[in-house]
C-alpha cells in the first residue's frame, strides 16, 4: 500500500519533525512510506498536483493550529479527484477532538490521537492486511459510515525507543532551514493556556543517546538546533550534561533552547557563563506580572528571582535572550497589560515577543471561560475580544505588536531605543503608544514601508511627535544615524538627517597610517581608496553622542570621530582622537 505523509508548515524556512519522527519509526517497523512538505502560503492547486504525482492509496496529514484550515481544504481537493484515497490525520489540533473532528468533516476517514510513533506503523500494517485499523489503540476512523475505534491519547513510554529522526537525513537538504531536535516530551507546569502539561509526566530521553545524536548535527556542519522541549530546564540531571556539551562544542552553532526562568538556578547560570558567545539563546514565558491572572492560568512568577537571573544574563552579553508577553489572558485588562509590559521590558531582553492567546481545543481556558471570549472560530482560534480587553484594544495592540517587531524586536535601532527607553522609563509602553498612535494616524498600517522608510518614519516621530528638546533631538539624531550605518551596513545613508562623513582633509591621514589606525582597528590595511571608501565610513561626533557612547565601550577623552567598518552581518565601529593625538 502506498502511503504519504505530509504537512503544511508555516513557513518554507520550517522543517516537520513530526514528520521525520514518523517516517523513521515507521521504517524500523518495516513499513514504507513517502513524505512531502509544503507551506500555507503555497497554492492549493499546485499541492493538490503534487500529491497526486505519488499515487498514495492513504494520506496522513499533520495537523496544527496554523495550518487546520488550509489543509482540510487540501483535504477536500483530494477526496474530490481521489474519492477512494484513506484519509487519516494527526496532531495537537485534532487530538483532543478526534469525533468531533470526524463528525464536522466527512472526508476524513480516520484520527490518531497522540503521539505516533508506534501507533502509525501498526495502524498502517492492519490496512495493508485488509482490516479498518481501529482496533489499533488511539486509532477513531469512520467504517461504514459509524464511528467507531479508540478514543485513548497515545503516548510513547520509552523515548529511547524511538530512532534518531534524521538518520537518514542530507542535512544538505535543510541548509536554510530551522533544525528541530526534542530531547523531552511533556511539561511539569499546567499553563491554562497550553496543553503540554495535561499530565504531571516528562519522559526524557537518556543523556548519552542525546549527545550521541547532537554530535551528528555539529559534524553535519548544522548552524543551529532548536530544542522543541516544552521545559528544557525542568531535570538538572537531564539538561546541564546537554548544555556542558554545548558549551564545549568547537563548530560555530548554535542552540535554541525554551526554559522556565523560575527554575532557573545560579549554578545553570554559572554554567552558561562559559558558553561561547553566541552559542546559545534562550526563550522563557513570562506571559503577565498580574498576580489574578497568573493564578488564573495556574503560573507563579517568582520576580525577585526572575530580576536576578536576567540581570546575570544580560550583563553576561554572549547569549540572545527572548521572553514572552501574551496578550488576552484571563482578567488582564489594559492597565494590566502595560504594567506587564512594562515589567518585561525593564528586565532589558533583546526580544519581547507579544503573542496574541490562542483559545486551543482541550486547554483550561477554552473550557472555564466559555462566557468570557470572543475568538476566531477557525485556527489558530486567536482571541478578539475578553470580558477585560475590548476589542478595540486588541486591534490596537494587533497594530502596536507591528510596530514594536519593527523598531525594538527588529535589533534595527539599538543604539536610539536604548536611549529612548531610559527617558521614558519606567512606562516604556507610552514610548511604543507614541510611535503607534502617529503609524495610525499616517495609515502606515496600510502601506508597504521600506526600511530607509521606517527610518524616515521614526525621525519623523523623533522631530514632531515625542517630548523631546532641542538637546535631545540633536543627540537622538545621531543615534538614528549610527543605527542606520552599522545595522544596514552603509546600504542606507542617513542624509535626511544632515549626516556627513568628516572632510578627507582631515581624515585621508588616518587611513594612510596603517600602524597607527590599527591600534582601533588591529586587522585594518590600507589597500586603496576604492577600498577603504566601500567598508569605511568615518565621521565626527558631539560630545553628548561620546558621553552616550560610554555605556557601550571605552571611549578616549579627545575622541572626536566615529570609525565604522564593513562586517559580514553589520558595520563595527569605535571611537578614535584625531590623527596625532592618540592616547
Amino acid at each position: 500500500m502506498k502511503t504519504l505523509l505530509t504537512i503544511l508548515n508555516a513557513k518554507f524556512i520550517q522543517s516537520s519533525l513530526a514528520l521525520r519522527c514518523l517516517e523513521t519509526a515507521c521504517a524500523h517497523q518495516g513499513v514504507a512510506v513517502s513524505v512531502a512538505e509544503y507551506t500555507i502560503n503555497q497554492n492549493a492547486y499546485d499541492i493538490l498536483r503534487h500529491i497526486a504525482s505519488f499515487r498514495a492509496e492513504a494520506i496522513g496529514f499533520s495537523c496544527y493550529i496554523w495550518n487546520i484550515e488550509m489543509t482540510c481544504h487540501i483535504i477536500d481537493l483530494v477526496k474530490e479527484v481521489f474519492p477512494d484515497v484513506k484519509i487519516f490525520v494527526g496532531g495537537p489540533e485534532v487530538s483532543y477532538t478526534a469525533r468531533q473532528i470526524l463528525e464536522d468533516y466527512p472526508h476524513i476517514d480516520y484520527v490518531l490521537q497522540g503521539e505516533g510513533e508506534e501507533m502509525l506503523p501498526a495502524f498502517l500494517k492492519e490496512l495493508e492486511r485488509g482490516g479498518d485499523g481501529t482496533d489499533v489503540p488511539g486509532v477513531l476512523g469512520r467504517v461504514g459510515g459509524v464511528i467507531k475505534g479508540s478514543e485513548a491519547f497515545q503516548e510513547v513510554a520509552d523515548l529511547d525507543s524511538l530512532p534518531f529522526p534524521y538518520e537518514h537525513q542530507d542535512f544538505r537538504q535543510l541548509d536554510h532551514r530551522i533544525m528541530y531536535y526534542e530531547s523531552s516530551r511533556g511539561c511539569p507546569f499546567h499553563c491554562q493556556y497550553c496543553l503540554s502539561g495535561m499530565n504531571d509526566r516528562v519522559r526524557f530521553r537518556s543523556v548519552p543517546l542525546v549527545l550521541k545524536e547532537l554530535q551528528q548535527f555539529v559534524d553535519a556542519g548544522v548552524h543551529q538546533v532548536k530544542f522543541v522541549d516544552r521545559t528544557f530546564n525542568c531535570s538538572p540531571a537531564h539538561h546541564r550534561p546537554l548544555m556542558e556539551y554545548m558549551i564545549s562544542v568547537e563548530k560555530p552553532i548554535n542552540f535554541h533552547l525554551e526554559i522556565e526562568p523560575g527554575v532557573l538556578t545560579d549554578d545553570d547560570i554559572d554554567l552558561l557563563a562559559k558558553a561561547p558567545k553566541g552559542r546559545i539563546q534562550l526563550e522563557m514565558g513570562i506571559q503577565t506580572t498580574y498576580e489574578p491572572t497568573l493564578r488564573a492560568i495556574h503560573r507563579h512568577n517568582d520576580w525577585p528571582r526572575i530580576t536576578h537571573i536576567m540581570e546575570r544574563l544580560v550583563a553576561l552579553d554572549t547569549m540572545h535572550l527572548h521572553l514572552d508577553l501574551i496578550v488576552g489572558l484571563p482578567y488582564e485588562d489594559y492597565r494590566h497589560l502595560r504594567q506587564s509590559f512594562n515589567d518585561i521590558y525593564a528586565l532589558r531582553p533583546h526580544k519581547l515577543q507579544i503573542g496574541f492567546l490562542k483559545l486551543l481545543k482541550g486547554s483550561g481556558i477554552r473550557r472555564d471561560y466559555p462566557d468570557d471570549y470572543r475568538y476566531d472560530p477557525q485556527g489558530p482560534y486567536e482571541v478578539l475580544a475578553t470580558t477585560w480587553l475590548p476589542y478595540e484594544k486588541v486591534a490596537y495592540l494587533k497594530v502596536f505588536e507591528d510596530v514594536f517587531e519593527r523598531t525594538y524586536n527588529a535589533g534595527k535601532f539599538t543604539y536610539l531605543l536604548n536611549w529612548l527607553g531610559r527617558l521614558y522609563a519606567p512606562d516604556y509602553m507610552r514610548l511604543y503608544e507614541a510611535l503607534t498612535d502617529e503609524w495610525l494616524v499616517l495609515h502606515n498600517d496600510q502601506k508597504a514601508l521600506s526600511d530607509e522608510n521606517l527610518c524616515r518614519f521614526l525621525w519623523h516621530c523623533l522631530e514632531g511627535v515625542l517630548d523631546l528638546t532641542a538637546g535631545q533631538k540633536a543627540l537622538a539624531r545621531e543615534l538614528l544615524a549610527l543605527d542606520m550605518l552599522t545595522f544596514f551596513r552603509f546600504r542606507l545613508h542617513p542624509d535626511f538627517l544632515g549626516w556627513a562623513e568628516a572632510p578627507r582633509s582631515e581624515t585621508d591621514a588616518i587611513f594612510r597610517d596603517e600602524a597607527w589606525l590599527q591600534h582601533y582597528l588591529p586587522e585594518y590595511h590600507f589597500t586603496n581608496w576604492r577600498d577603504v571608501k566601500m567598508r569605511c565610513r568615518i565621521w565626527p561626533l558631539s560630545s553628548a553622542m561620546k558621553e552616550e557612547l560610554r555605556r557601550y565601550e571605552d571611549i578616549p577623552d579627545d575622541g572626536a570621530y566615529i570609525l565604522a567598518e564593513k562586517k559580514k552581518d553589520r558595520a563595527d565601529w569605535c571611537v578614535i582622537p584625531a590623527k596625532g593625538e592618540k592616547n
